[in-house]
């Protein structure tokens, strides 16, 4: 265990899956065992904290991310499962909840064998369509990038939220840098471009690779997740 504290029709469907997964180059970075770690989040005008834990088992992973809300608020908590395959992360369900009620808020659930996901509000009928091959979902989205890399430049991801499926073009900014302990280390930065707003991510090799910085768009806001402490076990 490492610790750190930072400062500041079907078949044509899943043949052209096929196509485009070939397209992608083999993993980039070791997704770790499990990892823990503490946010500080901007929402807004809004400082907020942050708690991310993940557990690959396995082949199978869980990532939940629970954003701390004013005392008048309820907490969110954003949970992912799925299974890690040979071009990384796949998706089977992403719920988003109020914490305390057992009902998500949102839903997406994928079917690999009939070949759709089914995502909405569950308070209204859920849509389906097409599985579109490399599926993520917006929560896990920052350990697909772990796995892919600067092999994600270029391409084009559909992401779920939960309320929706968007198509994700992502790009790699200029490197970055956080500081732990006095000592600088680089980051990988990798951002993506969507009808519903951009995602981008800070990655840093020094530190198992782990996503130091998300920057991402909820309910119309723009969330900045700031690595406070970090644990992780390879």
């Amino acid at each position: 265990m490492r610790t750190f504290r930072l400062s500041s029709p079907l078949v044509s469907l899943v043949l052209a899956g096929t196509a485009w997964l070939g397209t992608l180059p083999a993993h980039a970075g070791e997704l770790p065992h499990s990892a823990d770690l503490s946010y500080q989040v901007t929402w807004g005008v809004i400082s907020l904290n942050a708690e991310q834990h993940w557990k690959l088992e396995g082949d199978r992973y869980t990532l939940s991310t629970e954003l701390k809300l004013p005392l008048a608020f309820k907490n969110r908590r954003y949970v992912s499962q799925g299974r890690v395959g040979p071009h990384g992360l796949e998706p089977a369900t992403y719920e988003d909840f109020e914490v305390g009620d057992p009902k998500p808020r949102s839903v997406a659930k994928v079917d690999r064998t009939a070949g759709v996901v089914t995502y909405g509000r569950t308070a209204v009928p859920l849509h389906e369509k097409p599985l579109s091959a490399g599926l993520q979902d917006i929560n896990a989205l920052a350990y697909q990038l772990m796995w892919l890399g600067e092999g994600v430049v270029g391409k084009t991801v559909p992401v779920t939220n939960g309320r929706n499926v968007v198509m994700h073009q992502f790009s790699k900014l200029p490197d970055g840098s956080a500081s732990y302990a006095g000592k600088s280390y680089p980051t990988q930065r990798l951002a993506s471009t969507s009808p519903e707003g951009g995602f981008e991510v800070g990655l840093a090799p020094g530190l198992g690779g782990l996503p130091l910085r998300i920057v991402r768009v909820q309910d119309g806001k723009t969330l900045t997740f700031t690595a406070t402490q970090v644990r992780y076990t390879p």
